[in-house]
């Protein structure tokens, strides 16, 4: 008897079971319905990440060496992080929220302002400074206040009191250095 209901037991392993062979046509959804969630959900899940791509408002200091701090803003839309902190690789993060990122860098030049308006001149109270514009039409850019003026014969006085427009950087270096006090107390 125990013979007979394995034989049942193993013959019956054997019977293919029934397969059903229809198939059911796939839809791929076209593109109006992309624009819908495919899974409408009404939990929502707070997370500070945004999706991309991320609008961005980037403010940019270039620090120059006549004291002179430019400002850049701009609004940026960004796709790829990656890519946008490979941009700005030469710059340092000043500060960062999530709407806005500061940037800074110090450029080892005079500004664009210096180049195309500046002059050096004496303030009233007889110190060295570079003015935006002629010195007493022009604003005071900046002021040399540490650096002691030499006695100056009356030519070097006249030039500074009409003012000596500023041609480069190394131009700027050469007259900061003629009117300085270098000498050893």
């Amino acid at each position: 008897m125990g013979i007979i209901v394995l034989l049942v037991a193993v013959a019956g392993c054997g019977a293919e079971p029934e397969q059903d062979h229809s198939y059911e046509q796939v839809h791929f959804p076209d593109k109006q319905s992309m624009e819908k969630p495919v899974i409408e959900s009404k939990e929502t899940v707070s997370t500070l990440v945004k999706p991309e791509p991320l609008e961005l408002t980037v403010i940019m200091k270039e620090h120059y060496l006549d004291g002179v701090i430019e400002t850049t803003t701009t609004k940026e839309t960004i796709w790829s992080m990656m890519d946008f902190w490979a941009e700005y690789k030469e710059w340092t993060v000043e500060s960062q929220e999530i709407d806005r990122v500061v940037f800074q860098r110090e450029v080892q030049d005079i500004s664009p302002l210096t180049k195309k308006q500046g002059y050096f001149g004496l303030t009233e109270d007889g110190d060295l400074a570079v003015f935006q514009g002629q010195p007493g039409e022009g604003k005071i850019i900046q002021s040399f206040k540490p650096v002691p003026i030499k006695p100056l014969e009356s030519k070097r006085k006249s030039e500074l009191e009409n003012g000596i427009k500023i041609q480069s950087y190394q131009h700027f270096e050469q007259v900061l250095t003629q009117f300085s006090h270098e000498d050893p107390v």
